[in-house]
This record gives C-alpha cells, sequence and structure tokens, in this order.
C-alpha cells in the first residue's frame, strides 16, 4: 500500500511538473516595433546652358525650365544655323530614377530642325547622380526660299519613374 501511495505521488509530481513546463513555453509572445521609411524623390532639370552657336544663330531668350520640363527659344536667320543647348538632370534624391518617356512637342516646321541627343528612355539616373545632354535646334540646310512660317516651339517634358 506504502509504494502505492509512493507511486501516486510521484506520477502527481510529474504531472504537475509537466503543467507547470507547458505553462512556461505555451505563453503567447508578443513583439513590437516600428518601421520608417526615409527616402525622398527629387529628380529635376538644373540647368540650361548654350554650349555652342553656328552660324548667326542666337538665344532669343534665355530657356526656361522647371523641375523636369525645358523650352526653347532661338533665332536662327539662314540656312545652315543652329545653336546647341546643353541641359543638366540631377537626381537629388535618395530612389534611383529611370527615364520612362520623353515627351517631345514641336510644331513640325520644316525649316527647323530639333535633334536631341545624349538621352533616350530607359536610362536610369542613379541617386546623387547628374546626366548632360544635348538639344540642337538647326535651321534646315535644305531650304532654298524663305519659309511662309518663320518660327517653331520646342518643349521637353522628362518622365521619370523610381527604378
Amino acid at each position: 500500500m506504502k509504494n502505492r501511495k509512493n507511486v501516486i505521488h510521484l506520477l502527481l509530481l510529474v504531472l504537475c511538473v509537466m503543467t507547470i513546463g507547458y505553462a512556461a513555453f505555451g505563453t503567447n509572445l508578443t513583439v513590437n516595433g516600428n518601421a520608417n521609411i526615409s527616402s525622398n524623390w527629387d529628380v529635376e532639370i538644373t540647368g540650361i546652358t548654350v554650349k555652342e552657336i553656328h552660324g548667326t544663330a542666337s538665344n532669343g531668350s534665355a530657356p526656361i525650365y522647371s523641375k523636369t520640363s525645358a523650352s526653347f527659344n532661338s533665332l536662327l536667320t539662314s540656312p545652315g544655323d543652329y545653336i546647341v543647348y546643353e541641359v543638366t538632370v540631377k537626381n537629388g534624391g535618395s530612389i534611383d530614377a529611370r527615364l520612362d518617356s520623353m515627351e517631345i512637342s514641336d510644331e513640325k516646321n520644316p525649316a527647323i530642325n530639333f535633334i536631341i541627343d545624349g538621352i533616350q528612355e530607359d536610362d536610369v539616373l542613379n541617386s546623387s547622380e547628374e546626366k548632360k545632354f544635348t538639344v540642337k535646334v538647326a535651321y534646315n540646310e535644305d531650304i532654298t526660299s524663305q519659309p511662309g512660317v518663320i518660327d517653331s516651339s520646342l518643349a521637353i517634358n522628362l518622365n521619370y519613374v523610381q527604378k
């Protein structure tokens, strides 16, 4: 009988230890935390300068730019005249950018040609990087008589997206 009592006490003790162990390992674990995003987007045209003038071409007025848009006003006098502008685009943000598209509005005057060089769609502009490209405004050399329309405008809008 005494052995039987000892066995019962031992079983009760084991049961208590198992219950306490289960309770210790069966508790809920709660983890709390915070996360912040500290990136910024800042892609913009930072300057336009006249790089080259040929013939009697001149800058009618200073090029106008804001953020990712630019427009040009050039004076061309005779066939073969041209003026080349250098445009600087900077990624001052912390996110790499990709040129998704360029919107170019040009009145398609056959006497005036616009040539954009050094930039194209899908070009990547990494964070803190600067890129320069050129815009050439030229009086068409093949024009043999004074055109009826003597002006044309060019506007460029650069559409950058997150890389």
